[in-house]
């Protein structure tokens, strides 16, 4: 939450941005909020993907553990936005890249996670839906419009995008895998726990 107020007080401070390179900030911004979601507020993301999606026997710490969630969002997730909108001139593509794990995110939390478990609501759900999705729609709207976007960047964008989907994440959480690591505090697992046996 601080990063996307830092990031949003710092916009605000310069209004002199081009509107991709803006819109690619606000990605910035829809990524910590969605982060917030997922670990902090209501923040049960780990024990719902460790006990919905793997079916594990230690939802606490297998295989999605601290160490591979910190790679995850801050190596993959942090680097990949700021540098998208560091150098969104020179690289669209990586704008594209970023905005297709936007649309995996989303596609992950609104369509797959609901049809797969069968729950109304999972912690990642309400940003995809109110952040992630309009700031896509936007971005493609306006670089399109404007003439900025190439095939190019759409043909290296979007594979790159979703291989950091594939790889970024479920590469990282099956390469960083084991039983001996450090475990989530119960607040991330319990309601997981409670909200899946009330289905």
């Amino acid at each position: 939450m601080l990063g996307a107020a830092l990031v949003l007080v710092w916009l605000i401070a310069r209004p002199n941005f081009a509107s991709v390179q803006l819109i690619l900030w606000v990605s910035l911004i829809t990524l910590f909020l969605h982060q917030f979601e997922e670990w902090r507020w209501p923040g049960w993301f780990a024990g719902f993907l460790n006990i919905g999606l793997f079916r594990s026997d230690d939802p606490t710490r297998y295989p999605l553990n601290p160490t591979s969630a910190m790679v995850v969002n801050v190596v993959v997730g942090w680097s990949g936005y700021v540098l998208a909108a560091l150098c969104w001139s020179n690289a669209l593509w990586l704008g594209v890249a970023t905005l297709t794990m936007s649309i995996g995110n989303c596609v992950f939390h609104l369509v797959f996670m609901p049809l797969r478990l069968r729950i109304p609501y999972n912690p990642g759900m309400a940003t995809s839906l109110f952040l992630f999705l309009p700031t896509v729609i936007w971005f493609f709207v306006e670089a399109s419009s404007q003439g900025l976007m190439t095939v190019g960047d759409l043909l290296i964008g979007i594979p790159l995008g979703m291989v950091l989907n594939v790889v970024g994440i479920i590469g990282v959480i099956e390469l960083l895998k084991r039983l001996d690591t450090e475990a989530f505090p119960e607040r991330m697992i319990e309601p997981a726990r409670r909200r899946l046996l009330e289905r």
